[in-house]
C-alpha cells in the first residue's frame, strides 16, 4: 500500500514539474495521441477520454485522441514523420518500432526515465531498440497459444496436444468424429500476419529466421523446410479445410469462434471476440504444442513513441508515464483490450496468474521477438510472399516435395539482398 501512495505523490509532483516546465519553455499544453482500435470503440474511446480528463486535471495538459485503423496506420505515421506534423505521441506495433526509428523520425528515449530496462518484458523492450538505442516504451504485449473447443475434444475422446506429433494424432480423431477440415483453422494466402503463425512452428523445429548476426537468411535450412511442410500438411491431410489455404487470420479466427473447428492458434485479443460473438463457446487455451526442439511462440504487442518533430515532447512523455501507471495498465489490459501488460510489475498482478491468462503469461516468458531491423518490413513481406506461393501451388494442384524448398530458397535470396541495405 505504501508503494501505491508513493506512486500517487510522485505523479502529483511530476505534474507540477511538467506544468512549470511547459510554461518556461513556451510549449503548448495540448498533445495529439494516436491509438489503434485495441478494443471496441464503445468501451475503448470513453476509457481513454476519461483518462485524458484525469491527466488534464492533474497536469493541465489536454490530450486530443484519435483512433487510427491498422489498415491506414503505416501511411499516417509515415506522413507524420515526413511532415513533422499531426501527432505528438502514438502507438506502433512492436515489429514497426525499429523501422520507424531508422527513419530518424522518432524521439530517442531515456529508458531510465520510464523505470529502467528491468521494468519491462525483455522481448518487448528489445522491440523498442534500434542500433542499441531506445525509441519507444513498451505498452502491452501479446503472444500466440492454442485455443481448443472443450466440447469437441470431449466428444472425440482426446486431450489437448503437447507436441506437434500429438496435434496430428488429435486431429485424426477429431476429423474421424466431425468430418474433414474440422480439426483446426489456419491462416493462408490472404493473411498479412502469416509469418507470425509459421515462425512459431519454425522456432519449435530449432530453426531461425536469420543468422545470429542478422546478416543472412537462415529459414531455408532443413528445419525451415520441415516447419513449412508441417504447416501445409495440416491442410493436405484434411485436418484443416482446403479453404484455409486462402484464409486471412480473421477468417481462421471466426471458424473457431463460431464453433466450426476444434483448434486455432490465436492471441489473448481473440477472447474479446469470443465474448462478443459467441459467449457460450466452451473453450480453453494451452501453450503452443512443442516441436522437435522444444516450445516456442511469437512475441508481439505495441509500444508508445514520440514524434521527434513534436513541439510538446515533455507533455507527450508524461502522458506515456500516466498510461503506464500500475492501475491504468491493469484496467486497460484486463477490462478493455485483453492484451498482456509489458511491464514486469503489472504482470505480477494476481489476475494474470489465473485462468487462461496464466497460459499466456507462461507462453510469453519464452516467446521470441523479431530482430529490430530497419528492413524488417521488407523481410516479412518477402517471406510471406513466398509462403503464399507455396500455398498457391497447393491450391492449383502443382505442389510437390520440392515446392517448399524452392520457395524458401527464393525468399532467402531476396532477404539477403534486403539485408545488404541495412544501415
Amino acid at each position: 500500500m505504501m508503494k501505491r501512495v508513493k506512486t500517487g505523490v510522485l505523479g502529483i509532483i511530476l505534474g507540477l514539474v511538467l506544468l512549470t516546465s511547459l510554461a518556461a519553455s513556451g510549449q503548448s499544453a495540448t498533445i495529439t495521441f494516436w491509438a489503434m482500435p485495441n478494443a471496441p470503440d464503445e468501451t475503448h474511446i470513453p476509457w481513454i477520454e476519461q483518462k485524458a480528463a484525469e491527466f488534464q486535471a492533474k497536469t493541465g495538459v489536454k490530450v486530443n485522441l484519435e483512433i487510427v485503423g491498422w489498415d491506414v496506420a503505416w501511411q499516417r505515421i509515415s506522413t507524420a514523420i515526413v511532415t513533422g506534423e499531426g501527432v505528438d505521441v502514438f502507438q506502433v506495433g512492436t515489429t514497426w518500432n525499429p523501422q520507424f526509428a531508422a527513419t530518424g523520425g522518432l524521439e530517442e528515449i531515456d529508458i531510465n526515465e520510464f523505470g529502467g530496462k528491468d521494468a519491462y518484458i525483455k522481448a518487448n523492450l528489445e522491440s523498442t531498440t534500434y542500433k542499441g538505442k531506445y525509441y519507444g516504451v513498451p505498452w502491452f504485449a501479446e503472444t500466440r497459444a492454442l485455443f481448443y473447443n472443450v466440447d469437441m475434444f470431449k466428444k472425440a475422446g482426446v486431450q489437448p496436444p503437447k507436441t506437434h506429433d500429438e496435434l496430428y494424432q488429435v486431429a485424426e480423431k477429431l476429423v474421424a468424429t466431425f468430418g474433414e477440415g474440422s480439426a483446426i483453422a489456419l491462416a493462408g494466402t490472404n493473411a498479412w500476419d502469416l509469418l507470425h503463425n509459421w515462425s512459431i512452428i519454425l522456432w519449435a523445429n530449432g530453426g531461425s529466421l536469420l543468422t545470429k548476426d542478422n546478416k543472412m537468411a537462415m529459414f531455408n535450412n532443413e528445419a525451415g523446410v520441415k516447419a513449412m511442410q508441417w504447416y501445409v500438411d495440416l491442410v493436405r491431410r484434411g485436418y484443416a479445410s482446403k479453404a484455409c489455404a486462402e484464409y486471412n487470420q480473421p477468417q481462421a479466427d471466426a471458424a473457431f469462434i463460431n464453433g466450426n473447428v476444434a483448434m486455432c492458434y490465436m492471441g489473448p485479443f481473440n477472447i474479446a471476440g469470443i465474448e462478443q460473438q459467441n459467449p457460450g463457446l466452451n473453450y480453453s487455451v494451452v501453450e503452443p504444442p512443442a516441436g522437435p526442439k522444444g516450445k516456442a511462440s511469437f512475441s508481439g504487442g505495441s509500444n508508445l513513441v514520440v514524434l521527434k518533430a513534436s513541439r510538446n515532447k515533455k507533455a507527450a512523455k508524461e502522458w506515456i508515464k500516466f498510461l503506464l501507471q500500475y492501475e491504468n495498465m491493469v484496467e486497460y489490459t484486463k477490462n478493455l483490450t485483453h492484451m498482456l501488460p509489458a511491464q514486469v510489475e503489472v504482470f505480477a498482478d494476481p489476475y494474470y496468474d489465473s485462468g487462461v491468462w496464466k497460459t499466456f503469461k507462461t507462453t510469453l516468458e519464452y516467446s521470441t521477438a523479431y530482430p529490430p531491423l530497419a528492413v524488417w518490413g521488407d523481410i516479412e513481406t518477402i517471406v510471406q510472399d513466398e509462403f503464399k506461393n507455396v500455398l498457391a501451388e497447393y491450391v492449383n494442384g502443382t505442389y510437390n516435395d520440392k515446392t517448399v524448398e524452392k520457395h524458401l530458397n527464393a525468399a532467402a535470396d531476396r532477404v539477403n539482398e534486403a539485408l545488404k541495405k541495412e544501415k
